[in-house]
């Protein structure tokens, strides 16, 4: 009789030691699920950033076509640097939003009497 209460005993340890596993183990793929969705919205929030600050420089540019950019804008938790105007009107900016990077690289071909923009496209690099 002693002896099947120890191997009963032994059962119930094995049983609870795989649940914690399993418990534990869901815990971290929520919390590693939770950093991704994070991560993402950043993101996000960095390319409507980069969007904001394209639209800002690009309004500064046909206002005054010698608009040379190179300024920062901020916000709460990150900020954009309109790079220095290149050539004939290329415009580069840079977001940075809670450590995520997007990059914008714009080329205008023509700003008036209507603006033509030849290529918006993000970036890796400029």
């Amino acid at each position: 009789m002693e002896k099947q209460g120890f191997i009963a005993l032994v059962a119930i340890l094995i049983i609870l030691a795989v649940a914690l596993l399993v418990g534990v183990s869901v815990i971290l793929l929520a919390v590693s699920e939770s950093a991704m969705s994070l991560q993402k919205t950043q993101s996000s929030q960095a390319y409507y950033l980069a969007i904001l600050c394209s639209e800002d420089a690009l309004m500064k540019l046909k206002e005054d076509t010698n608009y040379s950019g190179n300024e920062t804008v901020s916000v709460t938790k990150g900020s954009c640097q309109i790079l220095p105007v290149e050539g004939n009107w290329t415009i580069k900016i840079l977001a940075d939003y809670s450590n995520q990077v997007r990059k914008i690289k714009i080329a205008v071909s023509q700003i008036n009497p209507a603006m033509v923009i030849d290529s918006w496209q993000e970036v890796a690099d400029f």
